[in-house]
């Protein structure tokens, strides 16, 4: 394969005393690398703006080891690029203020893209709450075809790119490294089947080292390439607050789900909320915004049936509106513990109550 378009690219990508605000003036000037990257003849080279090591870099068009190495393992993992200048380039990225030079990607990123697409972010250590609501929240919509975007970390985004694969729906994985490490490393099943529902995405050369700075800079990435953006948990200072700032920026409709006042995962949604972030209160919520609710005709989803006991247990929960301890439940129904403990499984698993946190119970 030849790439004197990436080698291009990426000589500009690396350029000295040009930055990514100077990068992109430069690119408004003279869009194409090709024409004047080892071109010393080139008008570029007269050009006063631009500085002399930045020029003498240009012209000689050399490239690190290390960039020669990612050209040859991209070739090796088959990924695919799009730069900045490109037709097919994500137009949701063009339009932020610092836009990634080149795109890497594996699966079919254009197709992932072409339709309407919600961002899921979250803590890595999410509530069983937290995965309930997200399961339920993102149902109605990956039945729908809506892509899920999110950064293929444990927990939250996980659970997001699980939920678009079983419904059917494409999903896009933004990551922080580059495409030839998948992390964390339990995930690489998990990115496979993205590959061939969807896509990995990533700003990063192959073969680049992993830097702790890459995670919040990916989450631009996150938010700008989504319809809406969605926290679902986290603490105030968790990643999943920088992307919603990001979406902030880029003026994305931003969504939240309320949780516990006592539980630190739920103090970043519920601080977003109160600044203004949209309160989600059931799964239509987002099938309304979004456009999706369905005709009168179309079959509604059927509540499960539940057994008289089952029941009880379920309208305790719904009078109470918050979560409720397993001993709690001892004294209001009277069932010994054995007995609850099945209700309780029960109920769990036809998805309408979850462990909130420690041993109480919320209905979802």
């Amino acid at each position: 394969m030849t790439h004197n378009k990436l080698k291009a690219w990426l000589c500009l990508k690396s350029a000295p005393e040009l930055g990514p605000k100077g990068t992109l003036e430069l690119l408004q000037h003279y869009p194409n690398p090709e024409d004047y990257v080892g071109q010393p003849a080139h008008t570029l080279y007269q050009d006063t703006i631009i500085k002399q090591c930045t020029k003498e870099h240009l012209s000689k068009a050399a490239l690190s080891p290390e960039l020669l190495r990612s050209l040859d393992l991209g070739d090796k993992l088959q990924i695919d690029y799009v730069c900045y200048g490109d037709a097919d380039y994500p137009v949701q990225l063009k339009c932020i203020d610092d836009p990634p030079l080149i795109l890497y990607y594996r699966g079919d990123l254009h197709k992932a893209l072409s339709g309407l697409s919600l961002s899921v972010v979250g803590t890595r250590r999410p509530t069983a709450y937290g995965v309930a609501m997200c399961q339920k929240l993102l149902k109605p919509l990956c039945l729908k075809g809506v892509t899920i975007i999110s950064g293929l970390a444990m927990g939250i985004d996980t659970t997001a790119h699980l939920m678009a694969l079983e419904g059917g729906s494409q999903t896009v994985a933004v990551m922080a490294s580059g495409l030839d490490t998948i992390y964390p490393p339990m995930n690489k099943a998990l990115s496979e089947r993205i590959v061939g529902c969807g896509a990995l995405v990533s700003e990063y050369e192959a073969g680049s080292k992993m830097e702790r700075w890459n995670f919040p800079n990916r989450n631009r990435i996150v938010s700008a390439l989504a319809t809406a953006v969605l926290v679902v948990e986290g603490p105030v200072d968790s990643g999943a607050m920088l992307t919603a700032n990001f979406a902030r920026q880029q003026g994305k409709p931003l969504y939240a789900l309320p949780g516990n006042i006592n539980n630190r995962n739920a103090q970043g949604p519920n601080q977003l909320i109160r600044s203004g972030a949209i309160l989600l209160n059931s799964e239509q919520d987002l099938v309304i915004d979004l456009g999706l609710d369905s005709p009168d005709s179309e079959q509604q989803e059927i509540f499960p049936q539940l057994t008289e006991d089952e029941q009880a247990i379920y309208d305790i929960l719904a009078q109470a509106q918050q979560d409720i301890s397993f001993d709690e439940f001892i004294i209001k129904t009277g069932h010994s513990f054995g007995k609850l403990s099945v209700l309780l499984l029960n109920l769990e698993l036809k998805g309408l109550i979850a462990k909130s946190s420690g041993n109480s119970f919320i209905k979802i």
